[in-house]
């Protein structure tokens, strides 16, 4: 089935035989499937919102029965388990570079800030000291690009902690072609038992924009350690950068920003990535 053909159908059973959200939790003392992975955390049923699901097995059911053990190998291979793992590493990666921050800030040599920085535990103590070092060797030049740094960085961290702690949901429906649709997502442990559907659920794409954000986030404070102590940087880049980082952050970034714009390989070459 083609992926328009799939989204259409699910917006005509968003008009038709998708009934108000259900929940069916499957507890850990029941019997289960000898296929069941004990990574599904719960069941929803028949979500209105197309977001939530993202594959099918092209089956049609004219009993409109779904039997549990299809859905559960079909929603195996949801691509939500390895974007899981992706936007993981993406936040350790950020942290890196906040630890590389830190060593330079403070001037401490890189193993000893790596024993400092990974024993703040604490998310909003890290951005504190972090920023305390910015004006203390900076003053204020910078404020307008850190001010905005750090508050985006504390959803960063917010989103993370719902990453790492929520519990995986497997959406469930039949379409208008009575084609069954599954979807990974992850839903607040607080929702399970729930009458209603959760509100708010992580999808595949939330995790890949939650990946790119950290990855974003983690090369701009590398450029900022780069601008302000490498001299080895050439005066016309840094210069670039140093306006950049005196001017309000917007992120998402603007198209022409130096971390989106690749260099143009001469004939014959082969493209080379930004220094940043």
């Amino acid at each position: 089935m083609r992926l328009g053909e799939f989204f259409a159908n699910v917006f005509q059973t968003l008009r038709g035989r998708i009934a108000r959200p259900l929940m069916l939790v499957v507890p850990r003392s029941s019997p289960q499937p000898a296929s069941m992975p004990s990574l599904i955390s719960t069941f929803l049923l028949r979500s209105p919102n197309p977001a939530h699901y993202s594959l099918t097995d092209g089956i049609v059911r004219p009993t409109k029965n779904i039997d549990l053990g299809d859905a559960i190998k079909l929603g195996e291979q949801d691509p939500l388990w390895g974007n899981r793992g992706k936007a993981i590493q993406g936040y350790a990666m950020l942290e890196q570079s906040l630890c590389f921050l830190l060593a330079v800030l403070s001037g401490m040599e890189r193993n000893i800030a790596e024993i400092v920085f990974y024993k703040i535990t604490n998310a909003d103590a890290r951005n504190k000291i972090l920023e305390k070092l910015i004006h203390e060797k900076h003053g204020r030049k910078y404020n307008l690009f850190w001010n905005e740094y750090f508050r985006q960085l504390h959803t960063i961290d917010v989103k993370r902690n719902e990453i790492v702690h929520w519990l995986s949901a497997m959406n469930v429906a039949l379409n208008i072609q009575d084609v069954m649709i599954v979807g990974m997502t992850l839903i607040h442990p607080a929702s399970l038992g729930q009458k209603k559907a959760p509100p708010n659920q992580i999808t595949s794409s939330d995790l890949i924009d939650f990946a790119t954000k950290c990855e974003i986030f983690s090369r701009l404070s590398t450029m900022f350690v780069g601008a302000t102590s490498d001299p080895q940087m050439p005066d016309a880049i840094k210069r670039t950068w140093l306006e950049i980082f005196q001017q309000l952050l917007i992120y998402p970034l603007p198209a022409n920003h130096p971390l989106l714009i690749r260099i143009q390989p001469t004939p014959g070459t082969q493209p080379q990535p930004s220094r940043a």
